[in-house]
């Protein structure tokens, strides 16, 4: 037994030996319990330092783009579109004038070149008072469509049965349903088929035309167009308006041509203040609304015969 207890004895200096490395870990604490004071107290400042953290950007899907890049030779050796230069805007000047009883001349580029007589029917026609208002009225009225109407009790579709018998119901007697004091009936004294038409004197509606043609020559507002050429075959709006300010300050126009222009129509169609006329299609109130009437040469003489009181139209 003794030997046994000899034999543990030893064990023990193996315990003190374990003691200086608990004692060296002990030490150890105490450093490392300084170094995180040190990290823990550097974090702030850290934080203090660095700068704010920008927010992330989300991804967003984009549709992809195809850019197509021109070489720069090619651009450099293409060539400037040359557009025409735009034509100066003509300021309108004041009519031409003439003498009495003429009419100025209009060359092709609106330019004046003289005057010429105009026939006796149209310069001082036969005075005839209240001639000129009593035709203006008539045309105005030959001109309504008068097409408004209405139906009247025969015309409703429907009604073809008494509503009830004729006795014996204590009703008043009903004979249709289309009746005009029925609901969906015909109209009793509504428009049907009225004529606006006034008939006129053929020589009342010339001695009126000519009246009207002789009040613009007294103005100085009938001109003579000795050509009327534009540049192409198709005429645009702006040549029409440019040739009407090379003329003078017409304000509103009507043209009268021998025959139809087709060209010049289609040109002057969008023009407000100009209208297109030959001798047969020239209605009165299309002088007397124009501020300036243009004869063609060749159209002078129908419109002069159509102004003639006494001839057969």
């Amino acid at each position: 037994m003794a030997d046994k207890k000899e034999e543990k004895k030893p064990a023990r200096p193996a315990a003190k030996k374990a003691e200086p490395a608990k004692a060296a870990t002990r030490e150890k604490a105490p450093a490392k319990a300084a170094a995180k004071t040190t990290v823990k107290a550097a974090k702030p400042a850290a934080k203090a330092t660095a700068k704010p953290k920008a927010p992330a950007r989300r991804a967003v899907a984009r549709p992809a783009t195809r850019v197509v890049r021109r070489d720069a030779e090619a651009e450099r050796q293409r060539e400037p579109e040359r557009r025409p230069e735009p034509k100066p805007k003509v300021e309108a000047h004041p009519l031409p004038k003439a003498p009495s009883g003429h009419a100025a001349v209009i060359a092709a580029d609106g330019s004046s070149s003289g005057s010429v007589e105009l026939p006796a029917a149209i310069v001082s026609p036969e005075a005839r008072r209240g001639v000129l208002f009593q035709a203006l009225i008539a045309a105005l009225a030959n001109a309504r469509q008068a097409t408004s109407a209405t139906k009247n009790r025969s015309r409703v579709a429907g009604g073809g049965a008494k509503p009830w018998r004729q006795k014996g119901t204590g009703r008043a007697r009903q004979g249709s349903t289309r009746a005009p004091h029925w609901r969906h009936g015909g109209v009793v004294f509504g428009p049907n088929g009225r004529k606006y038409e006034q008939r006129m004197p053929a020589k009342m509606r010339r001695a009126a035309f000519a009246q009207a043609l002789a009040a613009h020559v007294a103005t100085g507002h009938m001109l003579v167009v000795d050509e009327l050429r534009f540049d192409g075959d198709r005429p645009r709006t702006r040549d029409v308006v440019d040739w009407l300010a090379r003329v003078g300050n017409t304000g509103r126009a009507v043209l009268v041509t021998a025959e139809t222009n087709e060209g010049v129509g289609r040109a002057a169609a969008n023009l407000k203040d100009f209208d297109l006329r030959t001798p047969v299609t020239l209605r009165l109130a299309d002088v007397l609304r124009a501020e300036t009437v243009l004869v063609h040469r060749p159209a002078l003489d129908a419109l002069a015969a159509r102004a003639t009181v006494g001839v057969a139209q």
